[in-house]
């Protein structure tokens, strides 16, 4: 999932022509569907730090466009949740190390029904690495009980929050479970 493709279409908008540059700078197609409409497509290389600066200014240009659409492989993504998975891709680029900028350890807790992730802030708990900052906040429902493994759960969390088309979560085999098992708050 190494590309974002951007499709909107031409308009009387005053930003049309704008968008229409900012789309330029990708690997733009044009369809004709109709004698009037004209629809733009317009696709960036998540690998190369350029493209990505690229797609997150047409990111940002096209959000209150109602009738544009992005697309990560073949799944369709708000806006807003493309704009702000490129601004924290983008972030992560900017470090040594993008482990430092995406990943955090987190303690799962039990408070009756619902499961939520605490920053951990010592090593007796029962802990393991989230790989995403920008998903944490979507990252609930994920059970030690539950049937489904914690890679499951976690891969299943991350799409949930819209994040797991970003390329830093392309293989997750590097996340290690450290004593993984629910502590029940009394």
């Amino acid at each position: 999932m190494n590309l974002v493709t951007f499709r909107f279409r031409q308009s009387q908008a005053v930003d049309f022509y704008w968008n229409l540059e900012l789309a330029k700078r990708g690997s733009l197609r044009e369809f004709k569907v109709h004698p009037n409409i004209i629809i733009y497509e317009s696709a960036f290389d998540l690998l190369n730090p350029i493209q990505v600066g690229h797609a997150l200014s047409l990111a940002k240009a096209l959000v209150l466009d109602k009738r544009a659409e992005v697309f990560s492989g073949n799944t369709s993504w708000p806006m807003t949740t493309v704009r702000d998975v490129l601004q924290c891709y983008q972030q992560s680029m900017q470090v040594e190390d993008y482990h430092a900028h995406c990943w955090f350890k987190i303690r799962l807790t039990f408070d009756l029904a619902v499961t939520r992730f605490e920053v951990e802030s010592d090593h007796s708990g029962k802990s393991f690495i989230f790989p995403c900052r920008c998903a944490a906040p979507q990252a609930y429902g994920i059970h030690y009980e539950h049937p489904g493994t914690i890679y499951a759960q976690l891969d299943s969390a991350l799409w949930r929050a819209g994040t797991r088309w970003c390329p830093r979560l392309d293989d997750l085999s590097e996340i290690k479970l450290v004593n993984v098992e629910f502590q029940t708050k009394r």
